[in-house]
C-alpha cells in the first residue's frame, strides 16, 4: 500500500495541473532574484496549464498514443478476451454494495461484452485486484458481463493484480496454462500500447481492441476547442500517465 501511495504521489508531481503550478511557483521564486527570467519561467507555467487543459491538445495527445479500433473479423485470430480493469468506485451507496467498476472500467467492460456476443465460444480472463477494496475488479468486472450484459462466455479471473505490469505478468500466466498464446486485448485506447507491450513481452501475442476514444464531436465550434475544460485535463493527465508509464515500463 505505501508502494501505491509513493506512486500516485509521484505522478501528482509529473502530471497537470500540478506539473504546471510547481512551473509557476518556480517562476515566482525567480522573479525576485531576476526578474526577465522569472517572467519567463511563469509565462511557461500558465502556458502549460492553459494548454494542457484545451479539448484539442487532449484530442491530439489521445490520438497520437491510441491505435486505431479493432476490426471484429480479428476475433476469429484469437484464443480468448482479455479485459483489465482500470479502477473502481468505492461509493456506490445507491446500488447497496461497497464499490462498483469505475466509469473508465465500465466502458471497457461494455466493449468487451460487445465482443463476447459476436464470438460467443471465446472465454474471457479478467484482470485486476484490490486496491480501494475488498472486492477485486475482476470480481466486479466479471458480476457486470454477467448480471448487466448477460455474457455467456465462460469468464476466469485474475484478482491479484495492482498495476498494468502485474496485469501481464499475472494474466500471462494463466493463459499459458490453458494454452492460450494470442488474445484481444480490451483496454482504454491511450492505455492499450502499454498494456500490449507487456503482455507480448510475457510471451502473449495480442490483438489490440482499444475503446474510449476521447472525441471532439460535442464541440460544434472549433473556437471551443480552445476553452479550457476540466474534462480536458482529465484526459491530458490520463494519457500522460500513459507515456510516462510506458517509458518507465516498456522502455523508449
Amino acid at each position: 500500500m505505501i508502494t501505491i501511495f509513493l506512486h500516485r504521489l509521484l505522478q501528482s508531481f509529473i502530471l497537470p495541473p500540478l506539473n504546471s503550478l510547481i512551473i509557476i511557483l518556480l517562476g515566482a521564486y525567480f522573479f525576485k532574484v531576476h526578474r526577465t527570467r522569472g517572467w519567463i519561467i511563469l509565462l511557461i507555467g500558465c502556458f502549460s496549464l492553459y494548454i494542457q487543459s484545451t479539448p484539442y491538445f487532449a484530442y491530439k495527445l489521445n490520438r497520437w498514443l491510441s491505435p486505431e479500433p479493432m476490426r471484429i473479423v480479428s476475433l476469429n485470430q484469437a484464443q480468448a478476451i482479455v479485459l483489465l480493469g482500470g479502477g473502481v468506485n468505492t461509493y456506490a451507496g445507491e446500488y447497496n454494495v461497497n464499490a462498483v467498476s469505475n466509469s473508465d472500467t465500465f466502458i471497457r467492460i461494455r466493449y468487451a461484452a460487445f465482443l463476447a456476443k459476436k464470438n460467443p465460444d471465446l472465454p474471457i480472463f479478467v484482470s485486476g485486484g484490490a486496491i480501494d477494496t475488498n472486492d477485486s475488479e475482476a470480481s466486479l468486472m466479471k458480476k457486470a458481463l454477467q448480471n448487466e450484459f448477460e455474457v455467456e462466455n465462460p469468464i476466469y479471473l485474475e484478482p491479484d493484480s495492482k498495476t498494468t505490469s502485474e496485469n501481464a505478468k499475472y494474466t500471462s500466466r494463466i493463459l499459458l496454462q490453458y494454452g492460450i498464446s494470442k488474445v484481444v486485448l480490451v483496454s482504454s485506447a491511450s492505455h492499450i500500447k502499454r498494456a500490449g507491450a507487456l503482455f507480448e513481452r510475457n510471451g502473449i501475442k495480442v490483438i489490440a481492441a482499444p475503446t474510449g476514444f476521447y472525441s471532439l464531436g460535442y464541440y460544434k465550434l472549433p473556437i471551443l476547442w480552445f476553452v479550457p475544460t476540466a474534462n480536458a485535463m482529465m484526459v491530458t493527465s490520463s494519457v500522460l500517465h500513459e507515456i510516462f508509464g510506458y517509458i518507465y515500463d516498456v522502455g523508449l
